[in-house]
């Protein structure tokens, strides 16, 4: 009769041998439960930050510069374009994508004690261009502003200068002049360091270039956004100007989100490579100490189906209350992750649950095959006799 309902797949028994089979190994159950949510919570935590990385280390790299270019073409037979380029360019570029942009106008300019490389710029654009910029001092906060200057260390230390110092600066072509007070110095290792900064405005006025720049510098996130399209839309509408992403600053920033991409990857399968030998063995171990049961129910007519039916919905069980408790904690390790990595939070994402669901399922599921595989070659012959 036994045998006839373990092969029929009598419902109430099949659940009672399953509750007392989990509630009767505890400690067991509870290790590969640990295990599976661990698994759980590492890939989804991962997997979030997976859907998530692009954005946000797009948005950190812009920190390091600026990504596109646009300015007089080289056959233009000028150095300057017209300043409503500008505007023609940040019309094309959706807001979201732009992180900061700033003309930029060159010329020489006497100042007290010497000639020195005099650019006007747009500062609120160019303090986003270059957040790395170190300054002693502040940096000019207002659009309008034709008081102060920001000025490079090296022109600095060559002119005895000092924040809150004066100087002017002027022209002698246009006869313009200005004295103006210094409102910081900059560092920047590179050719800045010998420049004096004054908004765009104020430039043209002193160098006789009204209405006129040299080039505009921009940062763009460029996930998601065709930016070489930008390129040549750009110099097809706009004759004489020439417009190219900074192709060594996109080409880095690739390949530095595929290493990032890979060791993500990489992280995931030595865990899920871990948490599967932790349920392995802990599931080896509950066959041994359930020898005897499978050969009793082997000797009352179970079949091997039967037997691999238990274990599998045993392991099933355990993995699902794992991997939904490993879900909840891995969103948790995803915001803690963003915040201390990116200073933002993880956004969710529904793709990421059945994702972490069927890897994590697979890999407890893979776990239990050799713990079957050793019930099923459980002799009941062997192990009873003498019983």
């Amino acid at each position: 009769m036994a045998a006839t309902s373990l092969n029929k797949r009598d419902p109430r028994m099949f659940l009672r041998i399953l509750l007392q089979s989990l509630r009767h190994r505890k400690s067991r159950v509870a290790i590969a439960f640990l295990s599976v949510l661990l698994g759980a919570a590492v890939v989804f935590a991962l997997l979030s930050l997976y859907f998530d990385i692009s954005i946000k280390m797009s948005r950190e790299l812009r920190a390091y510069g600026a990504n596109f270019f646009v300015g007089a073409a080289a056959d233009a037979g000028g150095a300057t374009v017209d300043e409503e380029v500008l505007g023609r360019v940040l019309s094309r570029i959706p807001e979201e994508k732009l992180v900061g942009a700033s003309p930029y106008l060159y010329g020489v300019a006497r100042l007290d004690l010497g000639n020195a490389v005099l650019a006007g710029v747009d500062f609120a654009g160019l303090e986003k261009l270059s957040p790395f910029w170190q300054v002693e001092g502040n940096w000019i906060t207002v659009g309008f502003d034709e008081e102060h200057c920001l000025v490079g260390k090296s022109l600095a230390e060559n002119m005895a200068l000092e924040v809150g110092d004066s100087v002017t600066a002027r022209k002698r072509e246009t006869g313009f002049s200005k004295k103006l007070t210094v409102r910081g110095i900059v560092e920047t290792g590179a050719a800045e360091d010998d420049q004096i900064f004054v908004n765009l405005p104020l430039a043209q006025k002193v160098l006789g270039e009204e209405g006129r720049i040299n080039h505009v510098m921009l940062s763009v996130l460029s996930r998601d956004f065709d930016i070489e399209g930008l390129a040549a839309d750009l110099e097809r509408e706009l004759p004489g100007v020439s417009a190219e992403p900074l192709r060594k600053v996109s080409y880095s920033e690739g390949r530095i989100l595929e290493k990032i991409k890979g060791l993500m990857a990489l992280v995931a399968v030595v865990i899920l490579a871990a948490t599967t030998l932790c349920v392995m063995t802990t599931l080896m171990a509950m066959v041994v100490e359930r020898t005897r049961e499978i050969a009793l129910h082997k000797a009352l007519g179970a079949e091997n189906r039967s037997i691999v039916r238990q274990f599998l919905v045993e392991t099933g069980c355990i993995g699902l209350a794992g991997i939904a408790a490993g879900m909840a904690v891995g969103f948790l390790l995803a915001q803690l992750l963003g915040q201390a990595v990116f200073g933002a939070s993880i956004s969710f994402r529904p793709v990421t649950v059945p994702l972490t669901l069927s890897v994590s399922l697979l890999a407890a599921l893979a776990a239990a095959a050799l713990p079957v595989r050793m019930a099923v070659r459980v002799a009941p012959a062997v192990v009873l006799k003498g019983e």
